[in-house]
């Protein structure tokens, strides 16, 4: 290196080497920057699940609740559960559910889940969303209860309860 700036030129061929180099290896950052963007796009996106529940609150008796399940994957079923349910409810075809809110239901905050399962009830995507019952105070004055959205059509409609009994075996029903 130390001959070349002796030498007529020496100092151009280095700053002309170092543009060369400085050049190149720009080129191969805006490259492998340009590859990983269109590797990431290329990629499907992960199944996704969305559960809309309106309103968030609502009343003891008489109230009820839309709940609105959809998921990214063509033919998944839609599976909403929870323990304001007697049972965890299936759609395939449709994807709103009314859940009619009965005097047996108790006050307090319950999860309502929906899981997407692809055609072989295998779960690909999950949302939660949470709603709180309150009980109607009798003397007291209370906020109206919120309504449904005034465009919502149930496909399926559930009233809430405690699961079905069953009659254990070996016993009889009367």
């Amino acid at each position: 290196m130390a001959a070349d700036i002796d030498q007529p030129g020496g100092k151009l061929k280095r700053t002309f080497a170092a543009a060369v180099a400085a050049v190149t290896a720009s080129t191969s950052m805006w490259l492998t920057a340009t590859m990983a963007a269109s590797a990431a796009m290329a990629k499907p996106a992960a199944p996704a699940a969305t559960l809309r529940v309106v309103p968030w609150w609502i009343y003891q008796d008489g109230g009820k609740l839309a709940v609105i399940a959809d998921s990214s994957q063509r033919g998944d079923v839609r599976v909403i559960s929870s323990k304001l349910l007697p049972r965890p409810v299936r759609m395939s075809k449709g994807s709103s559910l009314l859940i009619k809110i009965t005097g047996k239901t108790k006050p307090g905050k319950y999860a309502i889940a929906l899981r997407c399962e692809d055609k072989h009830n295998q779960p690909d995507s999950v949302d939660v969303k949470t709603v709180r019952i309150y009980k109607v105070l009798g003397a007291s004055r209370q906020p109206d209860q919120p309504g449904l959205p005034s465009a919502f059509k149930p496909d399926v409609t559930v009233s809430s309860g405690p699961p079905a009994a069953h009659p254990k075996p070996g016993h009889k029903g009367h």
